[in-house]
């Protein structure tokens, strides 16, 4: 083994009792407490982008509109069908009843009437078939129109207008940094449990902001002998960015 082999395999032998002592910075990163990619469920052309990197949004408003006009003429004919079998449906449920009322009558035959009552059960059951296909018609159309699942940022918009997207394809990323979660590792037997309140210092003290312990890993990290922790951090303000790297500040009340 090297010299600088040797010396770094020290250093990782070191790192806990250092994290343990508190001597080193405890090196904290910010999440976005929900993030979504968000994918296309079927084939068209960009028709709008609602949005750009960085703006924000609320829940259920419009990021991106596919163009719609195949899936609005699928609905139309879909609709045309289900009216259609709709009223061949009422027909044939009209006439078995009176071919029901002549068999009664000793006028009409059991096998004229059976028949008859075949009919209207088949025409009954495709104007369910019917109904599914408008139902299906719809969901597509809906699928032209992509919204917010919740309120946030957008991170990055993954095509542009005019271009053709397939069912599958990612189109865009979000983000709701309303509240990040700080990840951080500190040694193992930090006093500290979910609940607690823990500082964290960014830009080199300039912003120090306050957390929620609200995960602790149950497994230790043997190579270090560190604990993951996540701490929920308010961040109404928007003074912080998910992926920005601090520090915990250690001292008196954190993890007390």
């Amino acid at each position: 083994m090297t010299a600088s082999g040797r010396l770094l395999c020290a250093l990782l032998g070191f790192l806990p009792l250092l994290l343990a002592g508190a001597e080193l910075p405890v090196k904290v990163v910010l999440f976005p407490v929900r993030e979504a990619e968000i994918v296309s469920r079927i084939d068209g052309t960009v028709r709008r982008c609602a949005l750009r990197m960085g703006d924000s949004f609320k829940k259920d408003d419009l990021i991106m509109q596919i163009d719609d006009s195949r899936c609005r003429i699928e609905l139309d004919r879909a609709l045309a069908k289900e009216a259609d079998v709709r009223y061949q449906a009422a027909f044939a449920a009209e006439t078995y009843l009176s071919y029901k009322k002549l068999f009664e009558e000793n006028v009409q035959s059991h096998n004229e009437l059976a028949r008859r009552k075949a009919e209207a059960d088949s025409l009954k059951a495709r104007e369910k078939i019917a109904a599914a296909d408008v139902a299906e018609a719809r969901l597509m159309l809906g699928y032209c129109t992509f919204k917010a699942p919740f309120a946030g940022r957008l991170e990055q918009m993954l095509c542009r207008e005019f271009e053709t997207v397939r069912a599958g394809q990612p189109v865009c990323r979000i983000i709701d940094d309303s509240s990040l979660l700080a990840v951080m590792n500190i040694a193992q037997g930090y006093p500290v449990k979910p609940g607690d309140q823990v500082k964290l210092a960014f830009l080199d003290g300039k912003i120090v902001v306050s957390g929620t312990v609200r995960e602790i890993s149950p497994r230790a990290d043997h190579r270090s002998g560190t604990v993951e922790i996540r701490a929920l951090v308010d961040n109404a303000a928007r003074t912080l960015s998910a992926g920005m790297v601090g520090v915990l500040v250690v001292g008196r009340g954190n993890g007390k």
